[in-house]
């Protein structure tokens, strides 16, 4: 059991580890004369493969032809046109009344994954976890056009909840042979684009009718699901190139969620409804974002809650192309605020920053934040981690099993940061992250943590990975936390 001081958190451990992090890769801000010479940290990074500038090349390269060009992998199921094969097309046939071609293929593919998994949440009295898990993720692609499709989406190992995947589990609280077979759909939607769908409303093609559409369950993911990350029953509509002043593109979309909106309680109610406006702009320096939700929740406890999110993503030349992304996210409670990290009031700031480390792929980053009271988001998965989910490893849950995110992913009354460094081999067949990670609480309701992480990912052939994975936590007034995962992958 370890006492870690806030002061000594943020002296020794979070502003040195910015400072080198920031500082070793500078050289990605020197010239390309500079580039020939030798560096003190040449004999360190980086770590992965080292990678040349491509340059045009002065003598004529011809295009690759057919058995020039590797094997294309194909799908597990493929019905119609492959897809991305060579060859003529199918005519399609035109549809009556609507004036569309249509081209149907059917594609079918599945992401199949078996962990072993041992771990120690450190939650005092709770014996430590080690147990085989599978999820299976299995997907049915009804293409009509190239931009009209069914896409339905099957989980049939599991049941979306982290004590409900098919498992064996040796020791621990749930020591059990666990079976979640099932057929339940888990996305099933059609989108496409309204003026492709009904050309005939428009046989001249100058009315502005090209309105994409999405109806049925589909996941939604905003502000890297920091205000949501939700599968949801929604209609949703979007434009995009909106001609707006000192804009290359401009893009607004609504959304009407009427069910499955889970609120942060494991619980998918239909009681509560959701209404959203998203909208982005790519300008000259930036790319802003600013994301509004309103959920009415009609449940007996009355939780009706408002979030916004804004952000600005960009490339900063005079900092050598450092990569940064500053968001801002605020949660209003209208009626109540639930405990549990369901409904709560609060700001969240962060601010991402990577770069690429000279001479090479790998990819160094420092991503920090502070919430100003009790932030939540507006729905998010069972099995997902919370608003801090994609700041890094050590804060993600691998959304399988019982194996949750390393440190709290939830944000109430917290600063913190996670800074790693992310390597590439064999032509980015396999890659490493080494990962360190802190949360300071500063509300005095919980404790401080600082834990180190490491995963790596392997390609095997052209449909299997290997992913071991690995973490230690120090833990303010509670046990240190340890555990290590070997998942294996089949993508077909």
């Amino acid at each position: 059991m370890h006492t870690l001081q806030g002061r000594w958190l943020r002296q020794y451990v979070i502003f040195p580890v910015m400072m080198v992090i920031l500082a070793l890769p500078a050289a990605g801000s020197v010239s390309a004369a500079a580039s020939e010479e030798d560096h003190w940290y040449d004999p360190i990074w980086p770590l992965g493969d080292k990678v040349e500038v491509e340059v045009l090349k002065e003598e004529y390269v011809p295009f690759k032809s057919i058995g020039e060009i590797p094997a294309r992998p194909a799908l597990f199921l493929e019905i119609g046109d492959p897809f991305l094969d060579t060859g003529n097309l199918f005519a399609g046939f035109e549809v009556p009344v609507l004036g569309a071609v249509w081209q149907p293929r059917l594609w079918s593919y599945f992401i199949n994954r078996t962990a072993f998994q041992s771990f120690d949440n450190s939650t005092e009295g709770r014996k430590r976890d080690v147990e085989v898990a599978n999820r299976l993720d299995l997907y049915f692609n009804l293409q009509l056009t190239g931009t009209e499709k069914i896409l339905l989406g099957l989980r049939p190992t599991d049941n979306n909840q982290p004590g409900r995947f098919t498992r064996y589990a040796w020791t621990g609280d749930n020591q059990d042979t666990n079976n979640e077979l099932n057929i339940d759909v888990e996305t099933l939607f059609f989108e496409g684009d309204l003026g492709s769908l009904v050309p005939n409303l428009d046989p001249g093609g100058m009315s502005p009718l090209d309105f994409g559409f999405t109806v049925g369950r589909q996941p939604i993911n905003f502000q890297e699901g920091i205000i949501i990350n939700d599968t949801v029953d929604a209609l949703g509509f979007i434009r995009n190139n909106i001609v707006v002043p000192h804009t290359s593109n401009f893009r607004v979309s609504g959304m009407w969620a009427w069910d499955r909106l889970d609120r942060n309680d494991r619980f998918r109610g239909a009681d509560p409804n959701m209404y959203a406006l998203f909208m982005a702009a790519d300008a000259d320096v930036s790319t802003f974002n600013v994301d509004l939700i309103y959920v009415d929740d009609n449940a007996t406890v009355d939780a009706d809650a408002f979030y916004a999110g804004a952000s600005a993503i960009q490339r900063i030349r005079a900092l050598g192309g450092l990569s940064t992304a500053f968001r801002v996210n605020h949660s209003f409670a209208l009626d109540n605020e639930i405990s549990g990290n369901v409904v709560g009031e609060g700001t969240l700031l962060s601010a991402e920053l990577s770069r690429l480390v000279h001479g090479s792929d790998d990819i160094v980053y420092l991503n920090s934040f502070w919430s100003i009271g009790n932030y939540t988001q507006a729905g998010r998965e069972a099995i997902l981690g919370g608003p801090l989910a994609s700041f890094g490893i050590l804060f993600a849950s691998p959304n399988l099993s019982l194996y949750g995110a390393e440190i709290n992913p939830f944000t109430d009354d917290v600063v913190g940061f996670a800074t790693g460094y992310q390597a590439f081999w064999d032509h980015h067949r396999r890659n490493m992250i080494i990962e360190i990670a802190g949360r300071h609480d500063t509300g005095g309701g919980g404790f401080d943590s600082l834990g180190v992480g490491f995963q790596l990912q392997q390609a095997i052939g052209q449909y299997f990975q290997l992913q071991p994975e690995a973490f230690y936590t120090l833990n303010e007034g509670e046990n240190d936390g340890a555990g290590f995962r070997f998942e294996f992958l089949v993508v077909y």
